[in-house]
């Protein structure tokens, strides 16, 4: 296709690309505005990672992602959420608070951000102060746990030996209260509490040393910047949903769109026609309104309009459809009924009747005959009852309001008229009837329906196939094709009818003869 073909299609389906957009914007619309809003509170978090008394600065930097990367993890902890929930007092549960939690670890840094989404602004800011508060607490009881065997050790014995150190003491200073010293003793007890002493410097410092690990190494969390009250919600974005929805609906109808087509397997302009079957377009004719079967007769009717102009173009083409051969006797007939051959048939008979010339126009359709009802004459007698007597009479031939020209119509409906047209008196006939106009033009019944087109377009000079734009199936016009080409029958080419007036074909020269011309 090409660049204005999809533009003209996208012209047709316009109301339909629209509505789509439309639908799905305003459903979008409502339903945004039915769903609660929700509100998201942020808090960042920074780790402080303790020292354990390694200087690699590549060891440091790895422990301290790993550490950040468990603290993301641990922040949604069950009981942690649990907690949160009582003290917030809740009706959560922690399965539940977890799905409206995200903690996200900052690139490069030690940094977290805890966000906590809620319908409730208050109830987001709260919970999202209130998580890392109880993690931190909890975190830091789980660290000195690791070191609290040691002390509690380090603390019963610093008793014990404060208590043999006092008594140690006391005694010492009994012994040097006497009158009478006792060197020897003196200097054991002395001694005594010299160690003694020195065993409790040690175990302090040892102590000491416990409670100054314990510190170093005690990894902690703590809340860098604290939530605030939100003060928009985040969802539902009803604008941007809107419009989202918008787009994407008229891209679905648009979609839809282009799969009709695809999926369309109708005549729809003569392109299509070239592609399908080689032959030509003689010309494209609008669609008319008929609501009594005067209406059809457009060229007798109103002789000035765009439909009556259009059928004087395919008479022109007609007159130049062969160079080697005069083309005198014309059979129009269709794939399938209700395409309006016989309506072109009228016209194109008046067309050419209204250049001078003597027409006759054959209705050979034995089993609807309309030729009579259209142009309003008897049609009790006629072709049929010219064939079975075998005699030729003029008096059949019926003269019509049009000037110059004349129909013949079918007559008595008979049970067999493929057998009458393919009759060797119908080869008679047929030559008695191309004396008695300068133009005899057969409306025959549709191709597919019956082989009476078929049987006629042997004797004809050229026969002319009516499609009905958007009607007619390609599988089944290209069957007719065949069928008439496979008895060598010479095909002028096709006319395209019920051509919509606002489509691409039906708009140039309307828009042209209206403007220009039409009185």
């Amino acid at each position: 296709m090409e660049l204005r073909q999809y533009v003209y299609l996208v012209w047709r389906w316009l109301w339909l690309i629209v509505m789509g957009a439309l639908i799905a914007g305003a459903s979008a619309y409502y339903i945004s505005r039915a769903q609660a809003p929700v509100y998201e509170a942020s808090a960042t978090l920074l780790v402080i990672e303790g020292s354990d008394g390694i200087d690699n600065a590549y060891n440091s930097l790895l422990t301290s992602e790993q550490l950040a990367q468990s603290y993301v993890e641990r922040l949604k902890n069950y009981e942690v959420l649990a907690q949160a929930i009582t003290n917030l007092g809740l009706t959560l549960t922690p399965q539940d608070l977890a799905k409206l939690i995200q903690v996200q670890l900052v690139n490069n840094t030690q940094l977290i951000v805890l966000r906590v989404e809620h319908t409730s602004p208050d109830v987001a800011r709260d919970l999202a102060n209130e998580i890392p508060a109880i993690f931190a607490e909890r975190n830091s009881e789980q660290q000195l746990a690791r070191y609290a065997s040691l002390k509690v050790g380090l603390e019963d014995e610093l008793a014990s030996l404060t208590t043999e150190l006092t008594a140690a003491e006391s005694n010492l200073q009994l012994e040097l209260g006497k009158t009478v010293l006792n060197q020897t003793a003196v200097d054991r007890l002395n001694d005594n509490v010299l160690r003694l002493r020195e065993t409790y410097a040690r175990l302090m410092a040892n102590y000491e040393d416990v409670r100054i690990a314990e510190v170093r190494s005690l990894n902690t969390l703590i809340i860098d910047e604290y939530a605030r009250t939100p003060e928009q919600p985040i969802r539902p974005r009803t604008f941007t949903n809107t419009i989202l929805a918008t787009i994407v609906g008229g891209m679905v109808a648009l979609g839809l769109v282009f799969l009709v087509e695809y999926l369309d397997d109708t005549l729809k302009n003569p392109n299509d026609i070239e592609i399908t079957t080689g032959l030509n377009t003689l010309g494209s004719l609008q669609k008319v309104k008929v609501s009594k079967p005067v209406d059809a007769l457009v060229v007798a009717m109103e002789p000035r309009s765009p439909a009556a102009e259009a059928y004087r173009h395919i008479r022109t083409n007609i007159q130049y459809v062969s160079v080697d051969k005069e083309v005198r006797t014309l059979l129009i007939t269709s794939a399938n009924i209700g395409e309006g051959k016989t309506t072109v048939s009228i016209n194109l008979a008046t067309a050419l009747a209204q250049s001078g010339k003597r027409v006759l126009i054959v209705d050979t359709d034995m089993r609807r005959p309309m030729l009579h009802k259209m142009l309003e004459v008897d049609g009790s007698k006629g072709l049929c009852n010219m064939i079975i007597r075998g005699r030729e009479d003029a008096q059949y031939i019926k003269s019509t309001l049009i000037p110059n020209l004349y129909v013949l119509p079918a007559g008595r409906l008979p049970p067999n008229p493929a057998e009458l047209l393919g009759s060797e008196r119908m080869k008679d006939l047929f030559a008695w009837l191309k004396e008695q106009a300068d133009y005899v033009i057969f409306d025959s019944p549709p191709v597919l329906a019956v082989t009476d087109a078929v049987v006629l377009s042997r004797l004809v000079d050229t026969t002319i196939l009516v499609a009905s734009a958007g009607q007619t199936r390609y599988p089944a016009f290209s069957t007719a094709v065949s069928q008439i080409e496979a008895l060598g029958s010479p095909i002028a080419g096709v006319i395209l009818n019920k051509v919509n007036a606002n489509g691409r074909f039906g708009y140039a020269y309307n828009y042209y003869y209206r403007t220009n011309y039409q009185p």
